[in-house]
């Protein structure tokens, strides 16, 4: 019988006292194995140990989901709620009027605007130029002392090629051009 049980350990070719300790080893292992699972509690987390740490977690959790539920209103909007905030940064008037009355400017070369000295609304009168650009042309004129060139406009953000070559005929540097 002897001889049955220990046929796996034989084919290890160890010695009849190291089959021995390995057998009680084994054995050993086994019997803990059943214990630990005979003593082991059957929820790990009952009861008032942990009370505290759940109680943080559930403020903790509930935090979190505040935060989500802010950003999620921040950026998404729902449908229900429109939310109409204006932030203006260089446009202080009413724009649409003065798009409004733009339609009805024929413009020709015969009308010029002197960028060195022209306020707001004579700058918004030139073709493609309305209050935003109007208001970089003037900062621009202040930083720079005006304009030597006509190409000079070229340097104001927004302004390149093709709005420059549409500018030219409406654009003077002096009042005698």
């Amino acid at each position: 019988m002897k001889r049955r049980i220990f046929f796996w350990i034989e084919k290890l070719k160890i010695t009849p006292a190291e089959r021995k300790a390995v057998s009680a080893l084994i054995i050993l292992l086994v019997v803990l194995g059943m214990i630990n699972v005979a003593l082991s509690p059957s929820v790990p987390f009952e009861g008032e140990r942990y009370s505290k740490v759940e109680k943080q977690f559930k403020k903790r959790t509930a935090l979190l989901k505040e935060r989500r539920q802010k950003l999620m209103r921040r950026y998404q909007p729902s449908l229900k709620k429109t939310i109409a905030t204006v932030v203006t940064d260089t446009v202080t008037q009413d724009t649409l009027a003065d798009k409004r009355r733009k339609k009805h400017i024929k413009y020709t070369s015969k009308t010029t605007v002197n960028v060195n000295k022209a306020g707001i609304e004579a700058l918004e009168s030139l073709p493609g130029i309305g209050p935003v650009y109007a208001g970089r042309i003037i900062k621009y004129r202040q930083e720079h002392g005006g304009f030597k060139s006509v190409e000079e406009l070229k340097k104001i953000k927004g302004i390149g090629e093709k709005r420059l070559e549409t500018l030219k005929p409406f654009v003077k540097l002096t009042d005698s051009e």
